[in-house]
């Protein structure tokens, strides 16, 4: 666009030069009574007409001037065809002089080499003529030349330079709009949060920017041309659909799918997909925008989970209330007739007593879900809790010919909170353990200080879980034991969150389990 202005700009001033030449021409050689030159006058007037008609058709600048600049070529050669005249050469300087304002290289030797084309064809049909010429007829012709270099100095000065700058100080301003634009563009790619990659057609990576390299751990060279695997294989199938739809125009705004990392972790992500059009409105690539929402989906689930526990807690408390005041008497009475000696039903009413065990069991770790802050909670040393555990188990480590590795650095770190619940935490995690193993495993026990926090990792080389034991394993009453209430890991949940903690387990089969938990220091 600002290419096209200069040109219509500079094409306007030569028309109205080549137009104020013609109209001068045919005054001057009505004046001087030379008919002979009216020819020439009137062909050129002929050509001034054309190009007028072709300007207002809007023929594009940059192909209107070259009509413009064979038109003025051949108006100035044949004014030297129908009056040979020495001084009439001088007027193939015009067209140079013109045409140098286009300012392009190869035109501008162009012109100069088909004018000394003309000159030497001239000089060749008509150099008698040229030899011949009365001093006295060269004054009108140079005064006539003298006038056209006035009033083309004047013409410029006047009308066109002062156009040209403002043309030029309107461009300039685009410049420096255009090139902020750019800038702040750049510079939104390269700081965002966000990771943003441009494909080409065939999904190889044109652009990224810093995040992306951060968020996937792919470094640019990696990943520069090719097209790195950028999700896990279950959502291939997903993947290939949503390319075919990306590429026929179709857009994806905060899209909820699985990515992956380069060294295979997978994580929740938020995406928006884009095609990419050129000018003419032609795919060129297709935008990609990912943003890590791991974080965020936690946050909402331990809301949730709070939630959770609270409701169950209430309901928990309930619960317990109305079945211990009823099992207490029937407890007593269970007692009384196992007391009997006479009793016929002994072996049922032993069965019944150890069931009632069970369901008071079962209140009490109800319990413990619906007054959990009831116990004060003090400052106390996360390693010796933990340690205090280990020894407790220790003759069961033994027993079972269980290996344990404890990895704790000295730190000396506080936490507050209910250090009684946290033992019971430890000992429902190490119970789960031992019980996993059964026999001849390891629990690895590793305690990591970082930004005011304590992280504990508890791991065993036990046969795993499968996903819908982890996907269920929070959740109240559910359990793989046959003795188990299904209680444990909600009521070690509910006090880790209590303590403004976390905790997530991860497992695969025949890989071990590793339980880790998040608690702020002090």
């Amino acid at each position: 666009m600002k290419d096209s202005t200069i040109v219509h700009s500079r094409n306007m001033f030569i028309i109205l030069f080549f137009a104020s030449s013609v109209t001068v021409h045919i005054f001057t050689s009505l004046l001087l009574d030379f008919h002979s030159a009216m020819i020439s006058g009137f062909i050129g007037l002929f050509i001034v007409t054309v190009l007028f008609v072709l300007y207002k058709s809007g023929m594009n600048s940059l192909t209107f001037r070259i009509p413009l600049i064979i038109g003025y070529f051949l108006y100035i050669l044949i004014s030297n065809l129908v009056n040979p005249d020495l001084v009439h050469l001088f007027y193939l300087i015009f067209p140079i002089a013109l045409v140098a304002i286009y300012n392009i290289t190869w035109l501008n030797i162009l012109i100069m080499a088909i004018t000394g084309i003309e000159v030497f064809v001239l000089f060749y049909l008509f150099s008698p003529i040229y030899k011949s010429v009365d001093e006295t007829q060269l004054l009108p012709n140079i005064a006539f030349i003298f006038s056209l270099a006035v009033f083309l100095c004047v013409l410029y000065t006047f009308r066109i330079t002062p156009e040209w700058n403002n043309i030029f100080k309107e461009n300039k301003k685009l410049d420096v709009l255009l090139t902020s634009r750019e800038s702040y563009l750049d510079l939104f790619f390269e700081h965002t949060e966000d990771a943003i990659v441009v494909f080409d057609l065939d999904q190889n990576i044109v652009a990224m920017n810093p995040a992306f390299e951060k968020t996937y751990g792919w470094k640019r060279e990696e990943c520069m041309g090719r097209s790195p695997r950028l999700f896990p294989l279950s959502e291939d199938a997903t993947i290939a659909e949503r390319t075919k739809k990306l590429l026929n125009g179709e857009s994806y705004h905060f899209l909820l799918t699985k990515e992956m990392r380069k060294d295979g972790t997978v994580f929740d992500a938020e995406l928006t997909l884009a095609p990419i059009y050129d000018s003419e409105k032609k795919l060129v690539a297709t935008s990609f925008i990912a943003r890590d929402i791991t974080l965020k989906l936690q946050a909402e689930q331990l809301k949730i989970d709070t939630e959770k526990l609270k409701v169950i807690g209430e309901i928990a408390a309930s619960v317990a209330h109305e079945v211990r005041n009823p099992m207490t008497s029937i407890s007593g009475f269970v007692q009384m007739m196992n007391n009997d000696p006479a009793n016929p039903y002994r072996a049922y009413t032993e069965i019944m007593y150890t069931e009632i065990n069970r369901i008071d069991l079962i209140v009490s770790e109800f319990l413990v879900l619906s007054k959990p802050n009831l116990k004060k909670f003090t400052d106390f040393y996360i390693e010796k809790s933990l340690l205090d555990v280990v020894s407790i188990f220790e003759t069961e480590f033994s027993n079972r010919s269980i290996f344990c590795d404890v990895q704790i650095p000295k730190n000396n770190a506080i936490i507050r909170g209910n250090e009684d619940g946290m033992k019971q935490v430890f000992i429902n995690l190490f119970k789960n353990s031992c019980e996993a193993l059964v026999k001849n495993g390891i629990i690895t026990i590793v305690v990591k200080f970082q930004d005011e926090r304590v992280t504990i990792f508890i791991r065993d080389n036990g046969p795993g879980m499968n996903t819908e034991t982890i996907d269920n394993l929070f959740e109240p009453f559910y359990t793989t034991k046959a003795e188990g209430t299904g209680l444990g890991m909600l009521i070690t949940k509910k006090i880790i969150v209590d303590q403004g903690g976390t905790i997530t387990v991860t497992s695969k089969i025949n890989h071990g389990t590793e339980t880790t938990i998040i608690l702020p220091l002090v």
